[in-house]
């Protein structure tokens, strides 16, 4: 390609010759970010699909150029423009690279954006020899594949990035993205933004749609295309029924224990083809297995797995009704918000069962149930006695029990609303 037809996509993406809208700010991975920003650390960010990776990225260069970092000093390159689609070798990447350097000739540090980068081939060299060279470089990476960092790079640069998985909004983040403001009392306004944020999740675009009609549309597009490009393309699958069906059929079971050898008896699918599809969906981070908790591995090992959904709006808009499965829409968010601040989450069962069991330093040191309603004496009857049977087996200092709705004189030490809990700042252990 020629250099200067390089340089005219390079200008639609970057900020040399005007501002660029950087939407609202996602300070809750912009302040973990800046503090990599002055060390040499190649900082590389993964998650799904339309999680907001690029836009996190222009906020960065934002900040830098009103930090007084020349414009011309910063480069993105997002290699899903249409214009770069049939140029994946890393020779390519060099000569465009090259092209930027030759043009604008930058003095002093340069950041430099490789947004969407494995879509580039052995691009991981590219970025080691930048690195080595100890030039003054920072370098931004970007994937919707948790493979980034099981390809070369992680020996090539072992010890030497840091890495941060972008999540879809969180509670708190999708209410500043409404303009809401948001205190110790969870008032009905809080409420309402709830009930919307557990049935249509919080992919940026989604939240920021007006009309109801168009998120869902929006939802069915991401759904659509993380599954065609991120699965089907991407790992050149040809039976792409069973690839949907299965996800339907995970969708349809969130929060419930699967096993491979339940889904080959009900789906009809092979023991090789559920590993692999199942392995492609966590990839693309569409979904999560949550292991059964125990201190021996080979009861870990063979116990079924609890599967979760990386946004509750795709499970709306694929397999659930909102108004019939709140208590495990509900039990999803809790388990996204449990991951998104770095929790080790597992499930635990014995004559009962819990939702989740948290664990730090190979000690368990909170217990989690999570149930919509609250109103009937046998289900807070059913909830308790399952949080204080796991407590006194694993030992655990926290038994937590997470509901939406309550009878209004229930008074249980235990209890929380998931407002509360999406809200306020996770426990901090003391080991």
């Amino acid at each position: 390609m020629e250099k200067d037809r390089i340089i005219q996509i390079l200008d639609r993406w970057n900020f040399w010759h005007r501002k660029i809208d950087v939407g609202v700010r996602r300070s809750f991975y912009l302040d973990k970010i800046k503090k990599y920003l002055s060390s040499p650390e190649v900082i590389v960010l993964t998650g799904v699909r339309r999680s907001g990776k690029s836009t996190i990225l222009l906020q960065i260069i934002n900040d830098l150029i009103e930090d007084g970092v020349p414009p011309i000093n910063t480069l993105i390159v997002n290699f899903e423009d249409p214009a770069f689609e049939v140029e994946t070798s890393l020779s390519f990447l060099r000569e465009l690279f090259d092209a930027y350097l030759e043009s604008f000739n930058p003095k002093g540090k340069i950041y430099l954006f490789l947004d969407e980068v494995q879509l580039i081939d052995k691009w991981e060299r590219f970025v080691s020899s930048l690195y080595d060279r100890k030039e003054k470089i920072k370098i931004f990476v970007t994937g919707s594949t948790s493979k980034l960092l099981q390809s070369d790079i992680s020996t090539l640069l072992s010890g030497r990035y840091f890495s941060e998985v972008i999540y879809p909004l969180n509670f708190k983040e999708f209410l500043d993205f409404k303009k809401i403001s948001y205190h110790q009392i969870i008032s009905p306004q809080i409420l309402h933004a709830l009930k919307e944020y557990m049935e249509l999740g919080g992919f940026p675009r989604v939240v920021l749609e007006k009309d109801k009609s168009r998120k869902v549309k929006v939802l069915e597009e991401y759904y659509s295309s993380i599954v065609e490009r991120d699965i089907i393309v991407r790992q050149k699958l040809k039976n792409t029924k069973e690839v949907k069906e299965l996800l339907l059929f995970l969708f349809s079971n969130i929060g419930n224990q699967i096993s491979t050898y339940n889904i080959e008896k009900l789906l009809g699918l092979s023991n090789e083809n559920t590993r692999r599809y199942l392995e492609y969906f966590e990839e693309a981070f569409l979904i999560n297995m949550v292991d059964f908790f125990s201190h021996k591995v080979k009861q870990q090992i063979y116990n079924p797995k609890k599967v979760y959904c990386v946004d509750s709006g795709l499970m709306s808009v694929s397999a659930f009704k909102f108004s019939e499965n709140k208590g495990k829409i509900a039990e999803n968010i809790v388990f996204n918000h449990l991951l998104q601040n770095k929790k080790e989450v597992f499930y635990w069962k014995n004559k009962t069962e819990v939702d989740f069991v948290i664990r730090k330093k190979y000690q368990i040191c909170e217990i989690y149930n999570v149930c919509w309603s609250l109103k009937e004496k046998t289900t807070i009857e059913r909830e308790i006695s399952s949080l204080e049977i796991a407590k006194k087996e694993l030992k655990a200092e926290w038994t937590n029990l997470i509901y939406y709705e309550k009878e209004e004189n229930l008074k249980i030490d235990s209890l929380k609303p998931i407002g509360d809990l999406l809200l306020n700042e996770p426990k901090q252990y003391k080991y």
